[in-house]
């Protein structure tokens, strides 16, 4: 749909994955199916050995926020055609650009235009970055933004965790794999927030983590990241952490400070949360998640916390 261009269409998304899959002699992965049935695609590129440790870059959670899937695209291409290659020297690269291929297709179908409640969750209004379980006995907080209980709510977390077939196929998947780090990739506040963690030790090793990330960036994106303030909202990259020991971080393309006054004058929804030119952010955060990717294999998996 014109209207949406530079942003790939849901077939024009999948052809591009299965053509840099070939390309770089990898394997597309279908690991799941969405509630509509729409199949889960990863694409795997092998490492140099088999061996390897794994990493995981994935977009697409919340179907709004197309930028996100579109920046993992573009990092799959730099492993692909080698502007990356210390980071495929070194693991067996993963990228998932749309967790929520559902909320895509409606994005899409839309030309943009609905309420974030309506283009931001699944096919049965589950926001799947809410529908994570709590990590360390932690139960569900009022802040909000945290997860609400109520269907029909921007960030309803469903009626239970893992209800969605869409997080349960990516658990099992983080399962399987095995990551040593992932990357989970959002829009639009340009930060960098790290799993929520209580050990001290970890959480000054995401700070380093970040460090790295933030020194690859022109525009550098503060981390959001506190042992105190923060609380568990049943997110990716908090399970990750807690439950399959990866180190994990979301990503916020494009910052909002950047643009304010623009987004203040986009009537759509879609428009203030996707920039109608993505490549100055692909070219800020690719280097940035491959930094990142490639300092958290420099260190041990995190052990894991009492859960």
């Amino acid at each position: 749909m014109p209207g949406l261009q530079p942003y790939r269409s849901p077939e024009a998304r999948d052809a591009e994955v299965r053509r840099l899959a070939d390309r770089g002699g990898g394997e597309v992965v279908a690991f799941g199916e969405s509630v509509e049935g729409r199949p889960l695609l990863a694409v795997r590129l092998p490492g140099p050995h088999p061996d390897a440790p794994r990493v995981l870059c994935a977009g697409g959670i919340h179907g709004i926020e197309l930028v996100g899937s579109h920046v993992a695209i573009e990092l799959l291409s730099a492993v692909v055609t080698g502007r990356l290659p210390a980071l495929r020297e070194r693991a067996e690269v993963w990228v998932a650009p749309a967790l929520n291929p559902d909320g895509y297709a409606r994005t899409f179908e839309r030309g943009g235009a609905g309420r974030m409640a309506e283009l931001r969750p699944n096919a049965r209004g589950v926001d799947l970055n809410r529908n994570f379980p709590l990590p360390l006995g932690a139960t569900p907080s009022a802040i909000p933004g945290a997860g609400s209980g109520r269907p029909g709510a921007l960030t309803y977390r469903g009626p239970v965790p893992f209800s969605e077939p869409e997080t349960r196929a990516l658990d099992g998947l983080l399962g399987r794999a095995g990551f040593h780090a992932v990357a989970s990739l959002h829009s639009s506040m340009g930060a960098f927030i790290p799993a929520r963690v209580i050990d001290r030790a970890d959480f000054d090793a995401y700070r380093d983590l970040w460090r790295a990330f933030s020194s690859a960036q022109r525009v550098r994106y503060p981390p959001l990241h506190s042992r105190t303030l923060d609380v568990f909202t049943g997110e990716l990259e908090d399970h990750a952490h807690h439950h399959h020991r990866a180190w994990a971080a979301c990503v916020e393309v494009w910052p909002v400070w950047r643009d304010v006054g623009a987004r203040l004058r986009e009537r759509s929804a879609f428009w203030r949360m996707n920039p109608r030119d993505p490549a100055p952010w692909v070219e800020n955060d690719v280097p940035a998640l491959a930094a990142y990717l490639g300092a958290a294999l420099d260190r041990a998996r995190p052990g894991r916390e009492p859960t």
